[in-house]
């Protein structure tokens, strides 16, 4: 028990350790000077937009340095994210569909920020800025593309009759309008996208992709793929440890454990949430087959060779959740957690003597098995040229049996090998 809540509290921690590690990609700054240093930002999922970053000349280096917004202009993470100083007006009403403000608010401040670059078109450019406030979104034009924000509030207001009522006020939507008008990209498609277009990214993207004349084709290049799901299927050796505690009138009686060598199949689905593929959720069902098979000579009467024998095939639910801390085009290293559920059927279940089955005072005892377990899991592997994972799996110990007698347990550890359908 002692091993198996030292292991439990290893598993739990396993995404804490992995989410303090850090992720640098590869990337640049232009410095406050105009100068361009190339190297590796640590890549974060800012819940707020950044006032740092840490950079490293080299990946291997230990050596890093901290840019603050007063040192820099702009940075950009290659293929994930430019983030841009501009000096804005920043509203600062708390707007919120669930928590609307008693009034209308047009308060603001003035602040040097770093905003994240959504898009630069031939046109205009969309910007973000979120704060522990609200998200908010910022256009330019052509040719500095200054940013102004893009205005949405929500606040209660008393109407003629004297209730109450929520005003929502999509002032961008006129925004939008008269840019689209400025830059003749007005047609049916992009009123009628204007006219129902909410407040976020998607929406917002897909107008000024039109403004931008931006092809469908290129938009889904870009943008229609920050997430991605693909198939994968392997094999793995289950390698299966089954003892007895040591209280149990088996073990007592001379029975030893049993480790079995076994195949396991698996099928399952890989969810890549973000483009930075920092953190990977997949889920997949397997059937792992056990053996238990063991000879001894019993320490107890009639004191003759016994036998104690079956097959044990687990089919198994297990969703899991995977951190890149090494995560490169062609070379990923992970580690993870997971819990599994897995339906348990046996056969061939033996109990009996080596020679003469018919033998005075042999033990008749039934085995009485488990069907049903719930695994915590502990993984860690890596994945090469992102169609090859090779891996390491630990599954906690469960009970086979529920027999007084027997009192059996499995550890179930597996080296497998999976092949990735479309990444």
């Amino acid at each position: 028990m002692k091993h198996f809540n030292a292991l439990l509290a290893i598993v739990l921690l396993l995404p804490l350790v992995s989410l303090a590690q850090s992720n640098y990609k590869p990337g640049y700054v232009v410095t406050s000077k105009g100068d361009t240093v190339r190297g590796f930002i640590d890549y974060q999922d800012w819940g707020s937009n950044p006032t740092s970053i840490s950079f490293k000349a080299a990946i291997a280096n230990r050596d890093k340095r901290t840019f603050k917004i007063s040192d820099m202009r702009l940075f950009n993470i290659t293929g994930l994210a430019v983030y841009q100083k501009h000096v804005c007006s920043i509203s600062m009403d708390a707007r919120s569909a669930s928590n609307t403000v008693s009034a209308r608010d047009t308060t603001f401040r003035i602040d040097t920020v770093l905003l994240r670059v959504l898009q630069i078109g031939k046109n205009v450019a969309l910007y973000t800025y979120t704060d522990g406030l609200k998200t908010r979104f910022y256009i330019g034009e052509t040719p500095d593309f200054i940013p102004v924000e893009l205005i949405y509030r929500i606040y209660e207001s008393t109407n003629a009759d004297g209730n109450n009522g929520v005003v929502t006020e999509n002032s961008f939507q006129k925004q939008l309008f008269a840019l689209a008008g400025k830059y003749n990209a007005l047609d049916d498609q992009l009123t009628s996208l204007l006219q129902r277009s909410e407040y976020d990214s998607g929406d917002l993207l897909l107008i000024v992709s039109h403004i931008n004349n931006i092809s469908k084709s290129e938009f889904d290049k870009k943008y229609a793929h920050h997430s991605k799901i693909t198939w994968y299927s392997g094999l793995a050796l289950n390698i299966s440890s089954t003892t007895a505690n040591s209280y149990a009138p088996y073990t007592m009686g001379g029975g030893p454990g049993h480790t079995s060598y076994l195949p396991a199949i698996k099928f399952g689905i890989d969810f890549l949430p973000n483009a930075d593929g920092a953190v990977e959720f997949k889920a997949d069902i397997s059937a792992n087959f056990t053996q238990f098979s063991t000879l001894y000579q019993l320490d107890v009467s009639p004191y003759t060779g016994a036998k104690a024998y079956y097959n044990q095939t687990g089919i198994a639910l297990t969703p899991q959740v995977l951190f890149n801390i090494y995560n490169a085009p062609d070379f990923k290293f992970y580690i993870g957690a997971g819990l599994s559920y897995t339906y348990n059927t046996y056969s061939d279940a033996v109990f009996e003597p080596q020679v003469s089955p018919g033998a005075v005072n042999f033990p008749v005892e039934g085995y009485y098995f488990t069907s049903s377990a719930f695994h915590f899991l502990a993984k860690a592997g890596f994945r090469i040229h992102k169609n090859l994972e090779v891996y390491f799996e630990y599954y906690t110990p469960d009970a086979a049996t529920q027999s007084p007698y027997f009192d059996l347990y499995n550890e179930n550890k597996q080296i497998g090998v999976n092949y990735y359908f479309g990444k």
